[in-house]
């Protein structure tokens, strides 16, 4: 997709929270400044940080358990895979000049 989205369509369809107006491209000072009050705003005092990790570690919990399973299903099948020969094979053809790359 080469057609370029404007900020205000990732505004409206979520894929941008906000867009921090700081007057110019090169203000930095005044970016920074909006969105640390911005984070402090969100994610200040008010809040309790070990419950927030907890959280996240809950929600991420699914995810990091599948692929942690599709990590082992991965080096059993390489090993598998290792066992049969074929990158050994693979490699003396490289060596032998039978195959000009690795891929």
């Amino acid at each position: 997709m080469s057609k370029r989205i404007s900020c205000e369509e990732l505004v409206h369809t979520g894929f941008v929270n906000k867009v921090f107006d700081a007057g110019g491209k090169d203000d930095n000072a005044a970016f920074l400044k909006l969105v640390l009050a911005e984070v402090q705003d969100r994610l200040g005092s008010h809040l309790n940080g070990e419950s927030l990790v907890k959280i996240k570690a809950l929600i991420q919990g699914p995810v990091r358990e599948k692929l942690d399973r599709q990590g082992v299903v991965e080096v059993f099948a390489g090993l598998e895979r290792f066992v049969k020969g074929v990158p050994q094979e693979e490699f003396r053809k490289v060596a032998s000049g039978e195959k000009k790359h690795k891929l």
